[in-house]
């Protein structure tokens, strides 16, 4: 198998995770490495001479450095050189080759092909190895449901109270979105569907750490085809299902607020509301990821 390193760009990283896996494997990790090499010899020839000194293979071929030197002597040659280079590490490319080495070693388990043989047949827990499924993002129904409510009570009757036919369930359903945003903001993690188009359909729920990739930046998984690398908690067994409401204890409420909502809308012109699925049914599986990238 080839050891050149794909260049790869997470979008998320769960740092942690990684260098923990990263010293795992290496018994160790840095950042960066100082290199410091000191050459010197001598000979007898006359003419012109020239020399190279290469630094290769460090830190598994992300970064080289070399130094030349050259001198026209009579009857003598002399060669020296003594330099100290800093190779730096970013985190992306700590990933970059800690996935390349769990590649080449088989530890990275490959969802796409499965069909559903293979499927039923898999033994993953998470003390197992980590798992890649490629796809398309899209947000859960519940975060769907806090920002298409806000802006759609936005469209309310201004000054509208519960003392008019309307002002009260105005009134109730914007508590409810504004319960829902609470719970969402003050939750650790986040739900979002990847859902894989392949010979054999089947989904992923994504278990994203709002403090690695906030609420409000979420939207840069929805750029295309990505990959998410990680651990798996969870096989959906069929009849089993994953509620993506789950993170909000109104969620189920907000079902029928934001069906309302979205009646109400769907004469506008240029409106157009495609919501993914509250349940996530089988084949599936439950994901907490190490990176998303692209």
């Amino acid at each position: 198998m080839s050891d050149t390193i794909k260049l790869l760009y997470p979008i998320y990283l769960d740092v942690q995770m990684m260098v923990s896996f990263v010293a795992a494997t290496e018994g160790g990790y840095a950042l960066e490495n100082a290199v410091k090499q000191a050459q010197a010899t001598t000979e007898d020839i006359k003419g012109a001479v020239a020399g190279e000194v290469g630094l290769s293979g460090l830190l598994s071929n992300l970064a080289k450095a070399g130094i030349n030197s050259s001198a026209n002597l009579e009857d003598q040659r002399v060669h020296s050189n003594e330099s100290q280079i800093v190779l730096k590490h970013t985190e992306a490319s700590l990933f970059m080759g800690l996935r390349n080495k769990l590649y080449s070693r088989h530890r990275i388990v490959s969802l796409d092909e499965c069909e559903q043989s293979q499927w039923d047949a898999l033994q993953l827990s998470p003390f197992s190895d980590l798992v890649e499924l490629s796809g398309y993002i899209s947000r859960s129904p519940i975060n769907e449901i806090a920002r298409l409510g806000e802006r759609f009570l936005s469209f309310g009757p201004q000054g509208t109270t519960g003392n008019t036919p309307n002002g009260g369930q105005q009134d109730q359903n914007a508590a409810i979105i504004q319960s829902i945003n609470k719970d969402l903001e003050s939750s650790p993690l986040s739900d979002v569907l990847l859902r894989h188009e392949g010979k054999w359909k089947k989904d992923a729920v994504i278990d994203l750490s709002t403090k690695i990739l906030p609420l409000i930046e979420q939207d840069r998984l929805l750029c295309g085809r990505i990959v998410v690398l990680g651990k798996v908690t969870r096989i959906l067994k069929q009849q089993e299902t994953i509620n993506l409401c789950r993170r909000s204890i109104l969620g189920y409420a907000a079902q029928k607020v934001l069906t309302e909502m979205i009646s109400s809308f769907e004469n506008t012109p240029g409106i157009n509301i495609k919501l993914a699925p509250y349940e996530v049914k089988y084949p599936a599986v439950e994901i907490i990821p190490m990176a998303i990238y692209v």
